[in-house]
């Protein structure tokens, strides 16, 4: 658990009981659900993100079942329409 030993975890739970006191059991519950609803967080988000990637068609499985439709174009033209156009650099004349 954490690299932690029997030694380490007692010295935690004594500082624990020493700030709290009476009100540990109360302050556990509170940090377990925090922690709870945390996980809910995460795998909702998580969820939210499958779903969106999914509808994009950037996800590795819609990737798989998708299949290109060629409209009678040749390779090149769609080579060509996919290619973003970039400004020309000429170099400075060195004279």
């Amino acid at each position: 658990m954490f690299g932690l030993g029997p030694l380490e975890l007692c010295v935690i739970g004594a500082i624990a009981v020493m700030l709290y006191g009476k009100r540990l059991p109360e302050v556990g519950r509170s940090v377990g659900k925090g922690i709870g609803e945390l996980r809910r967080q995460i795998a909702t988000l998580s969820r939210d993100l499958d779903v969106s990637a999914h509808i994009d068609g950037t996800s590795p499985q819609s990737r798989r079942s998708s299949h290109r439709v060629d409209h009678g174009r040749h390779d090149e033209d769609v080579l060509a329409a996919t290619q973003v156009a970039s400004p020309r650099f000429d170099p400075p004349n060195q004279t």
